[in-house]
């Protein structure tokens, strides 16, 4: 029967195989989340290259790799007595950034950022990109920063204004800001960076902007919904 280790102690076992196993490959772990796929446990996990792209078969071998490593926590962690849906994938296009890890990792990409107020450059607002530094000492750290591209919309009606022929000259980046992390609502991967999948290390075949592996069953127990 399995020894009781509480699901931090199970997330804390998975996490330092799954790093060994990663980092080998000469990726990154994102993250590492216990959860349930309809009426069986999943163990879901997200991994990162920051040269190339995360293809299927690197899903599949860190599949591979990870479940045999599994096999012999069965007699002592209970999530991993009876089956279990491992799932392997890549990040989301646009994912929402939440972890010290994660902020680490994507580090040097582009961000979209939303805030409770203005910032101390009043002509952001709220909402903007730039490319993400680092996060230390409770703040945000950016660069290059501008204010978020407005979303521009089709035909809205016979009574609709034309839209002028006369752009507007792009606001200038602001070189370095700094935010408070109390003020920030959220950090996301920009979605612009679809256009460029090589950069973002996404698996072009993969039209939901994650390069999942299909599902291994593994040989009923604790139910957990828990992230690293």
């Amino acid at each position: 029967m399995p020894t009781n280790k509480s699901a931090e102690q199970a997330i804390e076992t998975v996490t330092a195989l799954a790093e060994e196993i990663v980092q080998a490959l000469g990726m990154s772990l994102v993250e590492i989340h216990f959860g349930q796929a309809g009426r069986q446990k999943s163990l879901e996990v997200t991994i990162y290259r920051r040269e190339g792209k995360v293809s299927l078969s690197d899903c599949e071998q860190v599949s591979r790799e990870l479940d045999a490593r599994l096999e012999q926590l069965q007699d002592q962690v209970a999530f991993f007595h009876g089956p279990y849906v491992l799932d392997v994938a890549s990040p989301g296009i646009d994912r929402l950034l939440k972890s010290p890890r994660e902020f680490e990792i994507f580090s040097g990409l582009q961000v979209e950022v939303k805030t409770k107020i203005n910032t101390s450059e009043s002509s952001l607002g709220q909402h903007f990109v730039g490319v993400l530094e680092k996060v230390g000492n409770d703040e945000l750290h950016l660069s290059n920063v501008k204010p978020a591209p407005q979303k521009t919309f089709g035909n809205a009606g016979k009574g609709a204004k034309k839209p002028s022929h006369k752009k507007a000259p792009p606001p200038e980046a602001i070189k370095s800001l700094v935010v408070p992390l109390k003020q920030v609502i959220q950090v996301r991967l920009h979605p612009e960076l679809l256009k460029n999948l090589k950069a973002l290390d996404i698996d072009a075949e993969i039209s939901s902007g994650a390069a999942n592996c299909d599902g291994v069953e593994a040989p009923d127990a604790i139910e957990t919904d828990i992230t690293i």
